[in-house]
């Protein structure tokens, strides 16, 4: 499978403009597009769809109860040209989830056995959801994870969407696609991350990568160990009693400063 690239197929993006009715109309004329309003979700009063030739390229979310705030969100082949522009405009934003797929030929169920066996190796959580249409998707990881993989008949998928051009889809396509969901602390540093990047977001998925995608993505720690209490203590008190306790010593020294505090502590003795 070497040469396999990856591509984003969702993007939600959330950031701050002092004039949040004028990112559904930047978007518009960018993407050559018109803007349907309608009502909103998500905390947002407000939802603009940016369409061009009965497409919907994306959809801006606006009227939050933090003035300025913007949720736009992409799916689909559309994140080819959607996701680059919005990190031009807007590039510090914090991404709420962002999906990476690879499109394959292969045997599915020959695929879908290694990734079975991948996930009981790992403890990981898995299902298979089939329909009546020969449709199947293998899920890995749990649903309410940072990061979830889907391997799924991507042929059946594209039949079942397109029912006119379902001759023309080829046998056998697989796609494999990732689902982040970043924690707080890293939301910022995926909007700077590549499709190929999003794969080492987790241990086991920059695994996944290796073993069926033939690449090696780069591990990203998004996960922090807490801090030991007495570390937490020390900085707080610096912070918060710092400048009080520098002009002191620069009145009375080091030492008389130190009693004073050790005494004020109840510790002068100890």
């Amino acid at each position: 499978m070497s040469g396999l690239k990856s591509r984003f197929d969702w993007y939600s993006a959330t950031f701050e403009e002092l004039d949040d009715g004028r990112v559904p109309a930047h978007l518009a004329v960018s993407l050559d597009g018109v803007v349907t309003w309608g009502r909103g979700k998500l905390g947002y009063a407000y939802c603009a769809t940016i369409e061009r030739d009965d497409e919907a390229l994306a959809r801006v979310f606006t009227g939050s109860a933090r003035p300025g705030e913007v949720h736009v969100a992409i799916s689909g082949d559309v994140c080819d040209r959607v996701v680059p522009l919005i990190r031009g405009l807007w590039p510090e934003h914090r991404v709420a989830r962002a999906d990476s797929a690879m499109d394959f030929t292969s045997d599915f169920e020959d695929i879908d056995g290694r990734a079975l066996a991948f996930a009981q190796e790992r403890g990981l959580s898995y299902r298979l959801v089939t329909d009546s249409d020969g449709g199947a998707t293998r899920y890995l990881g749990a649903t309410s994870s940072e990061v979830m993989v889907r391997v799924y008949k991507k042929s059946e998928q594209l039949r079942k969407v397109h029912p006119e051009r379902a001759a023309e889809v080829p046998d056998g396509i697989v796609r494999a696609e990732l689902q982040v969901r970043p924690n707080t602390r890293v939301k910022a540093d995926v909007a700077k991350m590549t499709s190929d990047d999003l794969w080492g977001v987790g241990g086991w998925t920059q695994d996944f990568a290796s073993t069926f995608l033939d690449f090696e993505p780069e591990r990203v720690s998004t996960h922090f160990r807490r801090t030991a209490d007495w570390a937490r203590a020390l900085h707080y008190m610096g912070k918060q009693y710092g400048p009080t306790v520098r002009k002191r010593i620069e009145q009375v020294g080091n030492d008389a400063a130190l009693a004073e505090v050790l005494e004020a502590m109840g510790l002068s003795n100890v």
